[in-house]
Order: structure tokens, then C-alpha cells, then sequence
């Protein structure tokens, strides 16, 4: 912790003796509980800005360059294979719940799914076949993007497809010149980007054999935060001490009942964040909604 240090402990002390000081030594003064209380809160408040942009850098995949956040920007429906139908339907009602709280709009019934949560077998195998025969769902993807898939955490592979737009929502139209399309916006800015990075469909592989044991609210809600953002979960690197339903499938962790309020500040964050906003906005960003979630005081006086 920081402290107030006199300036004695740095060898720097200079003794001022006076005749008066000489016959009435001063009192010395009484230390201050009530500031080393407040002290105390303070560095409590920093360690925990400190680990919550520790897991926000951890789990926070980087966007490609020059490219915005990707997120869902029309409604998000919800399909689910390799459960019981009952539990894929209270799995999904669950995850639509987290959806809404985002004020991100969910399909009705009979929408055509592009979400969906797969429980298989091998995630590895049906990754390497799912590719060969649906090489579309792929499309998107960059060879190192891929191989960040594959890699996983050994429980759980998932990937977005995406489509560049003007960051407004429009189409980008045929410029006519050859695979250049044009980008035509209602508003222009030099001062911020012009484009947009919309999620079209999502995939979320697990293991089956990873699932006993987990209830169904720690399945949608982690199944939530891998299908609305782009991010890794905690098992690729270390705890920063910061609970997280990403720690699911993290062996040796016990792991919370659901959605913690990092998760919740997270994924706030980044549907609050505008269309344009970069991965980098996005760490001070999520501890600023963590400590209103939590109901910390604001000690550097940053408050919106």
C-alpha cells in the first residue's frame, strides 16, 4: 500500500530546537483513524480497479486493425443442439433474459436461429468437419482466427461471423471498382472512424463431457457472454481474482452460480460503447460500470 511517509524515514529529518521548544516539548500529535481509514478504503478500491482491467485485457480478443468492437446490432435468435428439448428451452429463456438486459433485441418464435449452442461429443472433431462442409461459416475468418478457435480451452470452440458496415448501418454499395466496395454514410467525421463491425451469427461448441455438474443458468450464462462478444474465457491465462462465469470449465476453479458483476459490467460495456468504439475503450470503460454496479465511490472524481 502507499503511504505518507515523514520525511525521518528517508534520512532527511532536521532538528529545530528553540529555547521556548527546549522547555515545553510539543506534543505529538495523535495519529488519524479516521484518515487511515479512508486510506485504507481507497487502495481496497485501486486493487480492485487493477484486477477487474487485468481480466478485462485478459478475456478482450483484439479487434483487427482499425476496426471497431464487433457486437450484435439486429436481433439475436437462439437455437440450441445436443440437449433435451426442456433444457434447451429454459437454457435458451435464459439467455434471451441476458440479451434483454442489454437492450438487445431477441426474435420471436419461429425465428431463424443465428445463435446457436452446440453440445457434441468431440468440439475439435466437429470443428475440423463442420469447416469442410460448411466452409460460409467460416468465411469471415482469418487464419490466425481460426486457429484461436481450434485452440479453445479444450472444452468450448466459438467464433462470430461479421460484416463491415458504415457506421450508421448501411450497406456498403459497388464502387464500381472491382472488390473496393464504397461506403456511403448519412454523417461523416475525420475525427472518428467511419465503419461498424456487425455480428451476423455466432457458434458456441461444448463438450459434452464437460457439462456434468454445471446447472443450466452457469451454461446460458456462459454461453451468453461467448455468443454476444467476442472474448476468450479465463482458462487460456491467470485468475486475477476477479469472479467470472468464464471460469466455467477453468479445472480446479469453483466457478460462480451465474453471470458476476464483471460479467454483467463487461457486457453492458461493450452494448453501451458507441458503434465505433475500439477494444482499447473498452478497459476503463468496464471499471466504470463495475463500480456503479458494486456501488463504489468515485475517488478520482471521473464520474459521467
Amino acid at each position: 500500500m502507499r503511504r505518507l511517509f515523514p520525511l525521518a524515514a528517508f534520512g532527511l529529518a532536521v532538528a529545530l530546537v528553540s529555547p521556548v521548544a527546549a522547555q515545553e516539548p510539543a506534543q505529538q500529535a495523535e495519529p488519524d483513524a479516521s484518515a487511515q481509514g479512508v486510506e485504507i478504503i481507497v487502495e481496497g478500491i485501486r486493487e480492485k480497479e487493477e484486477q477487474v482491467q487485468a481480466m478485462t485485457r485478459q478475456i478482450t480478443r483484439r479487434a483487427r486493425v482499425d476496426k471497431p468492437v464487433s457486437k450484435f446490432y439486429s436481433q439475436v435468435c437462439i437455437g440450441v443442439i445436443g440437449m433435451t428439448p426442456d433444457y434447451a428451452r429454459t437454457l435458451i429463456a435464459r439467455m434471451e433474459e441476458n440479451a434483454r438486459s442489454v437492450d438487445l433485441p431477441v426474435g420471436g418464435e419461429g425465428c431463424q436461429p443465428n445463435i446457436l449452442i452446440a453440445f457434441v461429443k468431440d468440439g475439435e472433431q466437429e470443428l475440423d468437419e463442420l469447416r469442410k462442409a460448411e466452409p460460409k461459416l467460416f468465411a469471415t475468418l482469418l487464419d490466425y482466427e481460426y486457429d484461436r478457435i481450434k485452440r479453445g480451452n479444450g472444452a468450448v470452440r466459438a467464433w462470430h461471423g461479421t460484416q463491415l458496415k458504415g457506421k450508421d448501418g448501411r450497406d456498403f454499395s459497388d464502387s464500381g471498382m472491382g472488390d473496393a466496395p464504397l461506403n456511403n454514410q448519412y454523417s461523416s467525421s475525420r475525427l472518428s472512424k467511419q465503419v461498424r463491425v456487425d455480428m451476423t451469427g455466432a457458434i458456441v461448441i461444448i463438450d459434452s463431457n464437460r457439462v456434468p455438474g454445471k446447472t443450466l443458468q452457469q451454461l446460458a450464462d456462459y454461453a451468453s457472454m461467448r455468443a454476444f462478444v467476442s472474448i476468450d474465457d479465463t482458462s487460456t491465462g491467470g485468475a486475477s481474482g476477479i469472479p467470472t462465469i468464464l471460469s466455467l470449465f477453468e479445472e480446479g476453479t469453483d466457478a460462480p452460480d451465474g453471470m458476476t458483476t464483471f460479467d454483467r459490467a463487461y457486457l453492458e460495456t461493450v452494448y453501451r460503447l458507441p458503434a465505433t468504439a475500439n477494444d482499447s475503450q473498452i478497459h476503463d470503460a468496464t471499471w466504470t460500470m463495475y463500480r456503479k454496479l458494486e456501488g463504489l465511490p468515485d475517488i478520482d472524481g471521473d464520474d459521467d
